[in-house]
């Protein structure tokens, strides 16, 4: 099983698949941080068949697949991350309209209407700079061909 997203999630899976590993049972501390909706049936079924208990703080040990509680409390975890991650979102963007109400700071895409974009220069971060090198000759090539 690979976690493609979550690097450190795939190693901890490869490591839990080693007939040799050091550990029986992995402890999450943060639930919201560690599985997303439904995820967490998957990943604990997987570590269940290659003998690792799953600890929680919120169930008070190893996690039990077979246990009505325990389900119910990863239902309403797993809602919980979900709520997460959509006020994480929601700070973020509320946070980047407030840097374009308040600084006037443009975030990116196409300029608003009545704006213009001018050179200010190289970018200050050598790496991007080289970038803009690359832009510009698709700029060219692009005038070139419009005639």
């Amino acid at each position: 099983m690979v976690v493609v997203d979550r690097p450190a999630a795939s190693a901890l899976l490869a490591a839990a698949e080693d007939p040799d590993r050091k550990f029986d049972a992995v402890v999450v501390g943060e639930y919201e941080r560690a599985f997303y909706g439904d995820q967490f049936r998957e990943v604990l079924a997987r570590l269940n068949t290659l003998g690792v208990q799953l600890w929680l703080p919120e169930a008070g040990g190893p996690v039990e697949l077979d246990s009505p509680v325990h389900e119910a409390l990863m239902v309403l975890l797993g809602a919980q991350a979900q709520r997460e991650v959509v006020r994480a979102r929601h700070r973020v963007k509320a946070a980047m309209a407030a840097q374009t109400r308040d600084e006037g700071r443009f975030l990116g895409g196409r300029p608003p209407y009545g704006y213009r974009l001018v050179d200010a220069g190289p970018h200050p971060n050598v790496t991007h700079a080289q970038w803009g090198g690359v832009y510009r000759c698709w700029s060219r090539i692009r005038r070139r061909r419009r005639g």
